[in-house]
């Protein structure tokens, strides 16, 4: 089990280029990219994403890419000749037709934005592609071991609460065999009171005590609890993307804990089911970093 919490880093250096990739995840519902790479590699991000993706299932993945370039390639100049030989021509006549003072310089070149271009190399795709990806390859190992890190911590924690719940729930089914005794007592009392100590019809509330049993029971409930306790507990050991399974799994034990407590008259369980959805409130918020 990963979280989808994690950080990487990779550098690669040599007489030709210098590159550093920075990966860093967090909290998504789904796999989602937000990648800044050198625009003359920007090419490349459709070959970055397949391979994050082959690694990686939930979660919003950050890249940062910082690369120097001491003559590999990735930046290669060109000249328009032809188009400087006439601005230059038409820079000279003018300064000849105007008398105007002062040398043709590059710099008055370069005001033309056609003539010097930037071209990326024919093959620098297969030149450069296997060393980005040794280093993003990198990076993502130290960001999946961190993942998976924080997740064996989230596991742990999430072992202890359901070892909260499962005794809870446990409390519950033993206090609920009070529930049916004490609503006995108060209707009776209150039978009492209405009759004035007169005879009660000891059949009609036997009656009415054993529709308040069958409408109360919460067996139902409880096995359907402990079931998804199990379930939850099975999937901590799951190796693939669990996140929203548990998330659901939280969502039907939380709707069994509010069935157990709209059912119940007794007043230890109402406070337990109050543990029960506190302590599963908890559990959601954790689990919303499951990958």
């Amino acid at each position: 089990m990963n979280s989808m919490t994690g950080y990487g880093k990779a550098d690669f250096r040599n007489r030709q280029l210098a590159m550093s990739i920075e990966m860093s995840s967090v909290n998504n519902r789904y796999l989602e990219f937000s990648f800044r790479l050198p625009k003359q590699l920007s090419f490349l991000e459709p070959r970055i994403k397949e391979l994050v993706a082959a690694r990686l299932s939930r979660g919003k993945i950050s890249l940062a890419f910082n690369y120097e370039d001491y003559g590999f390639g990735i930046d290669r100049l060109t000249v328009n000749q032809s188009l400087a030989e006439s601005a230059l021509k038409e820079l000279q006549s003018l300064k000849k037709k105007y008398n105007l003072k002062g040398e043709i310089e590059i710099g008055h070149l370069v005001a033309f934005p056609d003539i010097f271009k930037v071209d990326k190399a024919e093959d620098l795709e297969k030149r450069i592609w296997p060393v980005i990806e040794k280093v993003i390859k990198k990076a993502l190992d130290g960001l999946v071991a961190m993942r998976q890190k924080e997740g064996a911590h989230l596991e742990k924690d999430f072992r202890r609460r359901l070892a909260f719940l499962l005794e809870r729930i446990s409390k519950i089914e033993k206090d609920s065999s009070q529930n049916i005794a004490l609503y006995r007592e108060k209707l009776a009392k209150r039978i009492n009171e209405i009759l004035d100590n007169r005879t009660v019809d000891n059949a009609r509330l036997e009656e009415e005590v054993a529709y308040f049993a069958e409408r109360s029971d919460i067996t139902e409930e409880c096995v359907r609890f402990r079931s998804h306790l199990k379930q939850f507990t099975a999937d901590l050991k799951g190796t693939d993307s669990v996140g929203k399974r548990l998330n659901f799994i939280l969502q039907e034990l939380n709707r069994e804990a509010n069935t157990i407590g709209s059912k119940s008259a007794v007043a230890t369980i109402s406070r337990a089911v109050l543990e029960l959805k506190e302590e599963i409130e908890k559990m959601r918020e954790q689990v919303q970093n499951i990958e």
